[in-house]
């Protein structure tokens, strides 16, 4: 056998093999590059300020030392396989300028040449094989940022940004492979009433029970969400309308029988339910705002009960909709007329007066609150000013009794079209401020829609007139380093911006 062609053999495969090592380990670390600028992207999503940019500031600083090691590495890999590359031609150099002859006549010197070879390999390996270590601790390091950011640490469910991909994945899944998708909301019942018994902390527990709760109720594929504050979302893809049915009543029953423990005390919550299934050509803001209005169909039942909503209307969780069909049919036309108003305005049998609203140093307090929150968890949150049109002429022209009951009204088709979690409060007269937590700019835009008709299509009766009333509204949503005066005074702002436009509307 010649010499040197069992050099040369032993030679490239030894390249080769090192090469093979080099590439998976180069692959390896381009994906875990691909995952941290994933990361940073969804970040910049997301208002920050305070002590919990700083936090994020940090995340961003492991994020991008685990990078810069990982690049290093990958370097030093690339160093050392050239390095051993180069042992090996140089030993088979050595055995080239061997002269030819069989492999017996120069035994000796082809044995210290693999020797050469084998120690070089050693300890190329030993090398590969920290490098592996390191790269698989830089990864579960990215691992864990990738899970910090899409988990809610308050509950341990997915999260809102975590919510907003998954469902327009399953709505995307919807309108190309026809699949099912369909979307569970709730409420959990007078929650600031609760909070205000038995304190933050006693809230902060229960809304942990109810994580804990729904995450063992739901099915496997199922993806439960905290939404915002204490709304809670629960992602069924692959589910039909009557399978969800089904499964909201569980989820329901299952927060009813909950019993948590604080301080001694055995705390029990209940929870509205709503639930709609994506339909054709409907996209997530859509589909989000039909199960919102199953909720609120909820409320107006008395709580503690799941409504799904069909397309056209909210019917309970317990009604099929050929049933709804024959009710509506058999209802003389007076009754339907009625539901329908009712429908529009989302009027409440509970009275709202003006004097029950917070004053702005009460709702600049809670709203203090919230922004702490939305910066520290990354929750969305949104103000509307509302002011109802001409109403100083209105009150010059009635008298201020007439005035304080047609706020009243106003106050009361506001505070119908809200959750238990959203705040109204009062300002200047004929000026009222609702604070969303959980909720983004689209959502924000259809509450106060939702108002605007509410008012628009139900005049006030005023002796032999009807009265009928308009309102103009603008909306903020929370920024990085906002303080509750900035909010307020943009979501003003874009009130008076919608003063001077023809066309009834807000600027957001």
């Amino acid at each position: 056998m010649n010499v040197v062609l069992l050099g040369s053999a032993i030679s490239f495969v030894l390249i080769d093999v090192s090469l093979a090592l080099t590439a998976l380990v180069v692959g390896f670390i381009s994906a875990l590059w691909y995952v941290k600028i994933s990361q940073g992207t969804e970040g910049g999503q997301v208002a920050i300020g305070g002590c919990e940019k700083e936090v994020q500031e940090n995340d961003a600083e492991r994020a991008d030392m685990a990078v810069h090691q990982l690049r290093d590495l990958a370097h030093n890999m690339a160093v050392d396989v050239n390095e051993h590359s180069n042992q090996v031609e140089q030993i088979n150099g050595k055995l080239g300028r061997l002269p030819g002859g069989e492999l017996q006549e120069n035994g000796a010197v082809v044995a210290e040449a693999i020797a050469q070879i084998v120690i070089a390999n050693e300890k190329l390996q030993s090398k590969l094989e920290d490098a592996e270590g390191k790269i698989s601790a830089q990864a579960e390091e990215l691992r864990s940022q990738h899970s910090e950011a899409s988990t809610d640490s308050l509950t341990q469910l997915a999260n809102r940004r975590a919510f907003d991909d998954a469902l327009a994945k399953g709505v995307e899944e919807s309108q190309t492979s026809k699949k099912a998708c369909t979307l569970l909301i709730f409420d959990v019942d007078h929650f600031k009433k609760f909070n205000d018994t038995y304190g933050h902390q006693a809230g902060d527990e229960v809304l942990r029970g109810v994580g804990q709760t729904i995450k063992q109720i739901v099915k496997s594929h199922d993806i439960p969400c905290r939404y915002g504050g204490e709304e809670f979302a629960v992602i069924m893809r692959d589910t039909r309308i009557a399978d969800g049915r089904v499964g909201a009543e569980r989820v329901r029953k299952a927060i009813e029988a909950m019993k948590v423990q604080f301080e001694g005390k055995t705390l029990k919550v209940s929870a509205s339910i709503g639930l709609a299934e994506i339909e054709v050509g409907e996209d997530s803001a859509k589909l989000i705002r039909r199960a919102d209005e199953a909720v609120y169909a909820a409320k107006e039942a008395g709580r503690n009960c799941g409504y799904w909503h069909n397309s056209r209307q909210c019917l309970p969780m317990s009604q099929d909709e050929d049933m709804a069909e024959a009710t509506r049919s058999n209802q003389p036309e007076s009754a339907n007329q009625t539901v329908a108003e009712n429908s529009i305005s989302g009027q409440s049998t509970a009275a709202v007066s003006l004097s029950e609203l917070p004053d702005l140093s009460v709702f600049s307090d809670e709203l203090r609150r919230r922004i702490y929150e939305s910066h520290r968890f990354g929750v969305p949150l949104s103000l509307i000013h509302l002011q109802v049109r001409d109403y100083q002429e209105l009150e010059s022209e009635y008298g201020t009794a007439v005035g304080g009951m047609l706020l009243d009204s106003v106050a009361q088709f506001i505070r119908s079209s809200l959750r238990d979690m959203d705040l109204l409060g009062k300002f200047e007269p004929g000026d009222f401020v609702v604070m969303l937590p959980g909720s983004s700019k689209s959502e924000a835009k259809l509450v106060g829609s939702r108002v605007q008709t509410s008012i628009a299509n139900c005049p006030v009766p005023l002796g032999d007139e009807q009265l009928s009333l308009d309102i103009n509204w603008g909306i903020a949503t929370v920024s990085p380093d906002d303080d509750s005066t900035q909010l307020l005074t943009r979501a003003q702002q874009k009130m008076e911006m919608s003063q001077n436009t023809e066309t009834v509307g807000a600027r957001v």
